[in-house]
C-alpha cells in the first residue's frame, strides 16, 4: 500500500518567536532531593521537558546543570531576575542589565528551553506585568520559550458562576499573547463536582478546556494543559488516584487539541520526592509513550470539533456553546454519542479526517457502536509506533471497545477511494 508523506511545520503563536516541533510532555516542579537520578527517571518515564517554577534562585544553577547533564529540556524561573506568581510575587519592569547577564549565561546550555515567566496572573495589573516580562524576555532571547500559565475557573474572583471567567481568560490571552496558551485544572480536588456516581459528568473542567481550545484556535496559539496526578496537588500528596483517572485527563487534553501535556506533579505519584520510582511509575511511562506516538500525527492536525454524550454538564447553560451536535461532524452520523463517550474531530492540511474517541468513564470499560455518515475505510494510528494500519476496509457502523479512560485515534477515508497510509514528517 502506498504511504503518502505529508509535511508538517513547527507550531507557534504568529506574534511570538518560539516554535515547537514535537508534542511536549512535561512535568511541573521536578526539583527532587536526588535531582539527577530523578531527572534520569523523568526521561525514562517519557517526559521530554521538566519545569522549575518556584525554585529558589540559589538552586537554579543546580537545576540547569542537572538538565544539561541528563539531557532533558528545562523551563526555569529565577525570582532574582524575572518571574511572578499569581498576585503575590513579581512585578514589571525587569532590570534590563540583570536580564541580559542572565541570558548571556543561559545561552551556554543546550537544554535551557525556556523561562517560566509567570504562574497564574489573575488581576488586570498582574496580567499586564506578565505581558511586559514576556516581551522583555523574548527580546533578550528570541528563540526560547517565555512561558506563562493562566489560572483555572475555581479561583476566588473570576469564575463561571459569577460570569467573569471567560472575560478573564480572554483578557489574559489578548494582553499577553503567550507563546503557548496553557491552563491548569485539577478536577479530582473538587469532591462536590466529582463523585463516584457522576465521575467527571459535572466537572467544569470541560468548560475551562472548551474555552481554552476556542481561544487557541481563534489566535493561532498552540494549546498546552496541566492535568492532575495527585489527590491533593496543593500539598503534593498522593493517596489513591488511579492510572485510569490520570489517563482520562491526559487523553482528554489530546482530544481537545493540546500539543503540550503538563503533568502536575511527577512527585509524589510517578516518582517519590527523593527521585525514586513511585506508585504511578509504570502506568505513567506507558501513557507518556503512547501519547508521544499519537502526537506524531496530532501535531500535524487541526482541531475541528469536540463532541460529547448528552449527560456531560447537562443543564449548564454555559456549556451550550461548546455542545456541538453530531450533525456538525464530517464523519459521525446524526444522533447522540453513547454514555460517557466523547470524540474530537481533526483534519490535516490536505483534508484527511480523524477522530480521537475517548471513554470518559474511568471505572468501567465501554463497548459501543458509532454510526458513520457514509461507507468509510478506517485506519488506526498505533500507540506503539505512531504508524497507521487499516482497521476496517469499508463500514458505516464502527464497533469499538475501550478500557477505562482509554482512547483511540482513527483516520476516515471514503471507502471507494484507493487506500493509502500517511506519514507526517517535520519540515523546518
Amino acid at each position: 500500500m502506498e504511504t503518502k508523506v505529508i509535511f508538517r511545520y513547527p507550531l507557534g503563536n504568529p506574534k511570538r518567536k518560539y516554535r515547537q516541533d514535537r508534542l511536549v510532555i512535561s512535568t511541573f516542579n521536578a526539583n527532587m532531593s536526588n535531582l539527577r537520578r530523578g531527572l534520569e527517571l523523568c526521561r525514562e518515564l517519557g517526559f521530554n521537558t521538566v519545569e522549575f517554577a518556584w525554585v529558589k534562585p540559589d538552586d537554579s544553577l543546580r537545576c540547569i546543570t542537572a538538565c544539561e547533564e541528563v539531557g532533558i529540556d528545562g523551563i526555569f524561573q529565577n525570582w532574582d531576575v524575572y518571574g511572578g506568581f499569581q498576585e503575590t510575587r513579581g512585578g514589571a519592569p525587569i532590570d534590563g542589565e540583570k536580564l541580559a547577564a542572565y541570558v548571556g549565561f543561559t545561552r551556554k546550555f543546550r537544554h535551557f528551553a525556556g523561562y517560566y515567566v509567570w504562574d497564574e496572573p489573575l488581576s488586570t495589573e498582574k496580567i499586564r506585568d506578565a505581558a511586559a516580562q514576556v516581551a522583555a524576555v523574548e527580546k533578550a532571547d528570541p528563540g526560547r520559550l517565555p512561558f506563562t500559565v493562566a489560572i483555572p475557573s475555581y479561583n476566588r474572583t473570576k469564575t463561571w458562576k459569577n460570569g467573569l471567567f471567560e472575560g478573564y481568560l480572554r483578557e489574559y490571552t489578548e494582553t499577553i499573547s503567550p507563546a503557548v496558551l496553557s491552563l491548569d485544572f485539577y478536577p479530582f480536588w473538587n469532591k462536590k463536582e466529582v463523585t463516584p456516581e457522576a465521575q467527571l459528568d459535572g466537572s467544569e473542567l470541560f468548560l475551562d478546556i472548551g474555552l481554552l481550545r476556542e481561544l487557541s484556535l481563534e489566535h493561532g496559539i498552540p494549546m498546552w494543559f496541566y492535568f492532575q496526578t495527585q489527590d491533593d496537588p496543593g500539598k503534593y500528596i498522593y493517596r489513591k488516584l488511579t492510572p485510569a483517572q490520570v489517563r482520562v485527563q491526559q487523553y482528554n487534553a489530546l482530544m481537545y487539541g493540546a500539543v503540550g501535556l503538563q503533568n502536575y506533579n511527577v512527585y509524589n505519584g510517578a516518582l517519590t520526592s527523593d527521585g525514586s520510582r513511585g506508585p504511578l511509575f509504570f502506568s505513567t511511562k506507558e501513557l507518556n509513550s503512547r501519547s508521544y506516538q499519537l502526537g506524531k500525527t496530532l501535531t500535524a492536525l487541526r482541531s475541528e470539533a469536540v463532541f460529547h454524550s448528552p449527560e456531560l454538564l447537562r443543564g449548564r447553560v454555559e456549556f451550550d456553546r461548546f455542545r456541538r451536535p453530531l450533525s456538525d461532524s464530517g464523519i459521525l452520523a446524526d444522533g447522540e454519542l453513547p454514555f460517557r463517550i466523547s470524540a474530537g474531530e481533526f483534519s490535516d492540511s490536505e483534508g484527511n479526517r480523524y477522530l480521537f474517541v475517548l471513554n470518559r468513564d474511568y471505572e468501567l470499560a465501554a463497548g459501543f457502536v458509532l454510526a458513520l455518515k457514509k461507507n468509510f475505510r478506517v485506519y488506526e494510528v498505533s500507540k506503539e509506533d505512531g504508524m497507521q494500519r487499516v482497521l476496517n476496509d469499508g463500514t458505516d457502523m464502527l464497533r469499538l471497545s475501550l478500557q477505562p479512560g482509554d482512547a483511540v485515534l482513527l483516520r476516515f477515508q471514503d471507502a471507494a477511494e484507493q487506500p493509502f497510509l500517511i506519514d507526517y514528517v517535520l519540515n523546518k
